[in-house]
């Protein structure tokens, strides 16, 4: 067995992030204590400060089965965090509660998780149960704030966030959380203060960072924001969702700059697959096709995965290109390597549909996804557009039935205004001032013209909550005349309720359109009009809103065989799965809207 002054040697080397020394003096170790449970985890301990996290697991694995101690479980469990397995996470934080329902760091852990996979109710009743035994124990008061913010509790997340700051003033955690707050709040400057305190405290956190950049952006100070983005970049120059931020930003600016940093970053990481793939994806929407091509054959095909997901992005490119039969066949590649992943399904069946090939496949390649758990919107969509392609016209007819699950209502006047003239031009105003980028956000449907940035109704403002509680009852009294059905994907998700999802304005000019797309992330989706130019009015559908054009590139293209012409103060309602864009306005003025998603609220 190893000795007292071994054990504690390697401890203090692991305290003092000397972790290879401390793996170099465990591992002779294990020659002669390799049944020592504690040689095991302090092992474990090495490499995950090494970040050899696959080596980690093993050693952690080893330790709990030598004795399934309480601690290294859920030591096991912040690893599977780190890892990004929250399910296998909250096994271990299950499994060593079970063994010891009080341990704390067990509970606390358990609830990061749960917040991870949105169980907020959950992680709230959790956290609650930990304060009620120990109300001075901050990372947990912390845990219920983010639980509490994310399900849109802000005013009660402010509260615990500041109780948190009255004992800890620059207690990171809960600066960035209130932070967030006053930013999606409508109130960037005080966000950028509190940010910047936040960043003091946590000079090594990409995530503040990212807060600190986006608020700066909300602010208009777009020189500190694009620093405020590379310092995020030095410190997590690999993550994809972070590139996607600060590039989208650098387009809507026209910045000389936009997509420099993907480059930047695969010339000193050229291994990074699913960089390359987002930039490879980026390239496309800016008709780069071949350079696109070129960034993925530099991508090192180490193993299935990353085969599979080279081959389903070819494929999409390939075929936006014209290239629509080897598309074709890359997306088989892709199936095969790995048929049990959605995405790879529905890039064949694309793929078979843009080549006009045979539609019936296209059709078989999807039936299966809409009876999974794994059917969201862009299923949806692609199913329907395969119905449509099959001439299964029964089919289509009920799943994209215009009359029943498309229409447009009226706003009523909301409550401080005396006519709905009035109000409109009061939001009018406030909304023109926050269109200040100067370009069309890259990768968005908007072309020519402007969309402001964050969520727009999270803002605490009069204005806005006069508009959301308009919408609300307009969108109400339409969901309340859907047809009762447990089979159609609208139907059959209706509440009762709603809640929405994200929200944004779009100021269109001159040439200005939306092209052919769908919302991943809704159930219903809008737009609100507050502008509509007299040429709308004119009778050739200019500006108007059309349906069923599907949005990617194809040998038989499809024609749009709906529209919905636009009013003021009135919104059109659709199921967020519906291909919809509009006609583009031919002349110089201005078309303003509200856009939205909308979700079923939990009964």
């Amino acid at each position: 067995m190893a000795t007292a002054e071994q054990l504690n040697q390697a401890i203090a080397l692991i305290q003092g992030n000397q972790h290879a020394d401390a793996e170099a003096l465990l591992t002779p170790l294990l020659n002669q204590s390799a049944s020592d449970a504690d040689v095991w985890q302090l092992l474990a301990l090495a490499r995950k400060g090494q970040l050899d996290l696959a080596g980690a697991e093993i050693a952690f694995k080893q330790s709990i089965d030598l004795h399934a101690a309480p601690a290294v479980i859920t030591n096991l469990g912040n690893l599977y965090r780190q890892m990004g397995r929250e399910e296998d996470a909250l096994a271990c934080y299950n499994r060593a509660l079970e063994a010891a329902p009080s341990h704390l760091p067990a509970r606390v852990n358990k609830g990061r998780s749960l917040l991870a996979v949105s169980r907020l109710e959950e992680a709230i009743t959790l956290y609650t149960e930990i304060l009620e035994a120990l109300p001075e124990h901050a990372n947990s008061r912390i845990g219920l704030a983010q639980s509490l913010q994310r399900s849109g509790q802000t005013r009660a997340a402010t509260l615990h966030f500041e109780k948190v700051l009255a004992h800890e003033p620059e207690n990171a955690a809960a600066l960035n959380g209130l932070g967030v707050i006053q930013k999606v709040s409508g109130h960037p400057r005080e966000a950028c203060r509190t940010l910047k305190r936040a960043v003091a405290s946590a000079p090594a956190a990409p995530e503040v960072r990212i807060n600190l950049a986006s608020a700066l952006a909300l602010s208009g100070e777009e020189s500190e924001a694009i620093s405020a983005y590379r310092e995020a970049l030095r410190l997590d120059p690999l993550n994809p969702e972070l590139h996607d931020w600060f590039n989208g930003y650098l387009s809507t600016l026209a910045h000389p700059e936009y997509l420099h940093s993907y480059a930047k970053a695969l010339d000193q990481h050229p291994t990074a697959g699913p960089l390359a793939i987002a930039y490879a994806r980026k390239l496309l929407l800016g008709h780069q096709g071949e350079q696109a091509l070129q960034v993925l054959a530099a991508v090192p095909m180490d193993d299935l995965q990353t085969r599979a997901y080279v081959a389903c992005e070819r494929s999409h490119i390939l075929r936006e290109m014209g290239e629509f039969d080897e598309a074709v066949t890359t997306a088989r590649d892709a199936h095969q390597l790995l048929p049990v992943l959605p995405r790879n399904t529905l890039e064949l069946a694309t793929a078979i549909m843009a080549a006009g090939t045979d539609y019936e496949e296209a059709l078989a390649c999807m039936r299966p996804l809409t009876s999974s758990d794994a059917c969201g919107q862009e299923a949806w969509a692609t199913y329907a557009t395969a119905l449509r392609y099959a001439e299964r016209r029964d089919e289509y007819k009920q799943l994209v039935d215009y009359e029943k699950y498309v229409g447009m209502r009226h706003i009523e006047t909301p409550e401080g205004y005396d006519n709905l003239t009035t109000f409109l031009q009061a939001l009018r105003d406030h909304l023109k001032a926050l269109h200040i980028t100067r370009h069309h956000p890259v990768g968005q449907s908007l072309q020519h013209g402007t969309q402001t940035l964050d969520d727009l109704f999270s803002r605490d403002e009069p204005v806005i909550d006069g508009l959301k509680m308009a919408l609300t009852n307009a969108i109400q009294s339409f969901t309340q005349g859907l047809p009762s059905s447990v089979e159609h994907p609208v139907s059959n998700r209706y509440t009762g309720e709603i809640t929405f999802s994200d929200s944004w304005s779009v100021l269109l000019r001159k040439m200005g359109f939306h092209k052919n797309h769908y919302h991943s992330h809704g159930w219903l989706s809008s737009a609100f009009y507050l502008t509509v130019p007299d040429v709308v009015n004119a009778g050739g559908k200019e500006g108007w809103i059309k349906f069923g054009e599907p949005g990617f590139r194809a040998r038989e293209p499809l024609s749009p065989e709906h529209w919905l012409q636009p009013e003021e103060g009135a919104l059109a309602i659709f199921p967020s799965y519906l291909w919809h864009g509009t006609e583009a306005l031919q002349s110089n003025v201005e078309r303003m809207t509200v856009g939205f998603d909308v979700l079923p609220a939990p009964a």
